[in-house]
C-alpha cells in the first residue's frame, strides 16, 4: 500500500489485502490528529469506515484480531504505512511517524492481551465454580434428607435426575437466547434465578411432611407409602428443575463471552479454566457442606449457597461486558470507547446490504426473531462433526452426573462411612479434574501453535481426536477395572474413580473446543447448547438408570460402573471416527 502526504491530507492510492472485497478508500481528510474516510464498503477482513473514522469490524473475530487505529500529522515527507497480512502475528504496522500510531492489539503476538480479558475470565471461572456448588450441594445434602423422609434410591434418583431435565428443556432456548442478547444479561438472569431456587429448596422439601387432608404421617406410614412419597415430592423435583433450567445458560454464555473476548491460540486454555471452575466448585461442594451442615443443618447449607449466588451478581454487572471496547478517533481529534458493535448497514461479500443480527443487540422484535430464523439449524444437523461431538458430550455427561449425583452415596453404602467421610473421599477426583482439564488445554494449545502449521485442518482434527479418545476411553478402562470387582479398600476405589474423571477433563481440548472452531462468534453458543441437549438427557437417565439398577440388585454397584464404562468407550470410539476441525457455521 502507498500514501502520498498532501497539504490537504492523506490519500490512499490502492486497495487494501489484495481483495476483491477489499475497501476502496477516498481520500482521507486531514484534521488535526485524524485519518478520516467517507462511508465507502466494509471488507470481510475486519475494517469499518464510517464517519467517525476507521474501527474494526466487530464480527471478524476467528482469529480474534482487532486492526490498530492510525492517525497522523501532516509533513512535508512522504508518509509510508505498511498493513500487516491478517491473522499473521509478528507484524505490525509501520510509519515514519511511529509515536503517533495507535495500536490496540499487542504489537508482538497481534493479539488481545490477556490483560484486556482476564477480568472476564475470572468472572466466568467464579460463575463456573458457583454453578457446581450450588448443583452439587445436593449430593452431600442427599443423604440426611434422605434419612429424614426416608426415600428410597429410585426416588433419590429422580430428585437428582431432575436437575438434568431442567437443563435439558432450557439449553436451547439459552443458546438462541445468548445468540440474540446480551450474555452478560442471559447469566446475570440465569444466576439469580438458580440462586432463588436453591434458596427455595428445604422450603419445598418441607412440603413432603404435608399429606392430602393436611395431616402428618407417621414414620411407620411413610415408610410404607413409598407412592405417596414420591407424589409429594413434586415441590421438591419443581424447584430443582427450574434450578436446572437457570443453570443451562452458563455454558453457552461463556461460549460467547470466550467468542468475543479470546485470541484463538487461547481458545483451549481459556475453556479448560473455565472448565476447572466446575471441578473447584465441586471440590468446594465436598470440602465444605458436610461443616456448614454441622452448623445449620441440611437446610441452612442452601439458604447459604443461595446467598452467595446473589451477591456474585454484584461485581459480574459491575465488571462484566459483552465484548472488548475498543478506541476510536472523531473527526475532531478526540478519542471515544464504544463496545464493538456494529451500528450502520454493513455489506456482504457480493456488496449487498448484510441482513441478520451480528452485534448481539437486540433492536426489534423482528430482529429478535430473525436470530431463530438465520440460524444454521439444517448445515448444523446434518454434520458430521456435530454428532460426533452430540456423542461425545452424552456419552461424557452419563458418567459425570453419575460421578456428581452418586459418589457419596457410593461411599456410604458400599464401605459404611458417614456423610464427612464419604464426602472427603469424593474431593479428590474433582481435584484431578481440575488438574488434568488445565493440563489439557494448555497442552492442546502448545502443541496446535507448534506443529499446526498454516492452521492445517488435518493435523488440528488429530489433536482434537486424541484428547477427546483419552477422555473417554481412558476413564472406560478405570470403570471396567472398578466393576469386575470393587475393592475392599475405598482408598482402592477412590484411586480408580480418580483416574476416571481426572482423564475425562481432558475433553476441554477436546469436544470442549470444538463450538470455537465450528462456529463464528454468533453461533457458537448455539452450537453448545444444541450439542448439549442430547447430553442433558442421556446424562439424566444415567442418574435415574443407576438408581434402577442398584434398587433392582440390592446395592450392587459393579453394574453401575460396568455401563458406565461401556458408554464411554463407544462415545471416544465415535468421536475419532467422525469429528473434523474444519469451520462450518459462520
Amino acid at each position: 500500500m502507498k500514501t502520498a502526504m498532501t497539504p490537504t491530507g492523506i490519500y490512499i492510492l490502492s486497495t487494501l489485502c489484495n481483495s476483491s472485497n477489499a475497501f476502496q478508500f477516498t481520500p482521507l481528510v486531514h484534521q488535526g490528529k485524524t485519518i478520516h474516510a467517507s462511508n465507502q464498503k466494509h471488507s470481510k477482513h475486519g475494517l469499518l469506515i464510517s464517519q467517525q473514522g476507521i474501527r474494526r469490524h466487530p464480527t471478524y473475530n476467528t482469529h480474534a484480531n482487532r486492526i490498530p487505529i492510525l492517525f497522523s500529522q501532516a509533513t512535508d515527507e512522504e508518509t509510508k504505512i505498511s498493513f500487516p497480512k491478517f491473522g499473521r502475528k509478528k507484524e505490525t504496522f509501520q510509519t515514519t511517524n511511529t509515536n503517533e500510531l495507535q495500536q490496540i492489539k499487542d504489537e508482538e503476538t497481534n493479539e488481545l492481551p490477556f490483560s484486556e480479558y482476564s477480568t472476564i475470565l475470572i468472572l466466568c471461572w467464579f460463575v463456573a465454580l458457583l454453578s457446581a456448588l450450588d448443583r452439587v450441594a445436593m449430593s452431600v445434602a442427599i443423604l440426611p434428607l434422605s434419612n429424614e423422609f426416608h426415600l428410597s434410591e429410585t426416588v433419590k434418583g429422580e430428585i437428582s435426575s431432575i436437575f438434568s431435565l431442567g437443563y435439558g428443556l432450557g439449553i436451547i432456548p439459552a443458546g438462541l437466547l445468548v445468540s440474540a442478547l446480551s450474555p452478560r444479561l442471559i447469566m446475570a438472569v440465569g444466576v439469580l434465578l438458580w440462586s432463588l431456587a436453591t434458596f427455595g429448596t428445604p422450603i419445598a422439601a418441607n412440603l413432603i411432611h404435608v399429606v392430602q387432608d393436611g395431616a402428618t404421617m407417621s414414620d411407620t406410614e411413610i415408610m410404607t407409602s413409598v407412592k405417596y412419597i414420591a407424589e409429594n415430592t413434586v415441590p421438591l423435583l419443581f424447584i430443582r428443575s427450574v434450578m436446572g433450567a437457570a443453570e443451562s445458560v452458563v455454558l453457552p454464555t461463556i461460549q460467547r463471552i470466550l467468542a468475543n473476548w479470546v485470541p484463538a491460540s487461547k481458545k483451549s486454555l481459556s475453556i479448560a479454566t473455565i472448565y476447572s471452575g466446575f471441578q473447584v466448585g465441586t471440590v468446594c461442594a465436598y470440602l465444605l457442606s458436610p461443616s456448614v451442615m454441622d452448623g445449620f443443618g441440611w437446610r441452612g447449607l442452601f439458604y447459604i449457597y443461595g446467598a452467595i449466588g446473589a451477591l456474585w451478581l454484584v461485581p459480574w454487572w459491575l465488571l462484566a461486558r459483552d465484548r472488548p471496547v475498543v478506541e476510536e478517533i472523531n473527526t475532531d481529534g478526540t478519542i471515544s470507547k464504544r463496545k464493538m458493535v456494529v451500528e450502520q448497514k454493513l455489506i456482504d461479500e457480493n456488496g449487498e446490504e448484510a441482513v441478520g443480527i451480528t452485534s448481539g443487540t437486540i433492536t426489534s422484535w423482528e430482529d429478535a426473531t430473525s436470530v431463530f430464523q438465520d440460524a444454521p439449524w439444517k448445515a448444523i444437523l446434518t454434520s458430521k462433526a456435530t454428532w460426533a461431538v452430540i456423542i461425545a458430550h452424552a456419552a461424557n455427561n452419563w458418567g459425570l452426573y453419575t460421578f456428581l449425583s452418586w459418589t457419596p452415596t457410593f461411599y456410604t453404602q458400599q464401605y459404611g462411612l458417614n456423610v464427612k467421610e464419604s464426602a472427603f473421599l469424593s474431593i479428590l477426583p474433582s481435584i484431578a479434574g481440575a488438574v488434568s482439564g488445565l493440563s489439557a488445554g494448555f497442552a492442546a494449545d502448545k502443541i496446535i501453535e507448534r506443529f499446526v502449521e498454516d492452521d492445517n485442518i488435518d493435523k488440528r482434527t488429530l489433536v482434537r481426536k486424541a484428547f477427546q479418545g483419552l477422555a473417554l476411553i481412558g476413564p472406560a478402562a478405570c470403570l471396567f477395572t472398578l466393576s469386575s470387582n470393587i475393592p475392599e479398600n475405598p482408598a482402592t476405589a477412590q484411586f480408580l474413580l480418580t483416574g476416571a474423571v481426572g482423564l475425562q477433563a481432558f475433553n476441554s481440548a477436546g469436544y470442549g473446543s470444538a463450538p470455537q472452531e465450528k462456529a463464528g462468534d454468533q453461533w457458537s453458543g448455539l452450537l453448545y447448547s444444541i450439542t448439549t441437549l442430547p447430553g442433558v438427557v442421556f446424562g439424566s437417565a444415567g442418574v435415574y438408570i443407576a438408581g434402577q439398577i442398584l434398587d433392582a440388585t440390592d446395592k450392587n454397584w459393579a453394574g453401575v460402573f460396568g455401563l458406565n464404562a461401556c458408554v464411554d468407550l463407544i462415545g471416544g470410539l465415535a468421536f475419532i471416527a467422525l469429528y473434523n476441525s474444519k469451520r462450518e457455521f459462520e
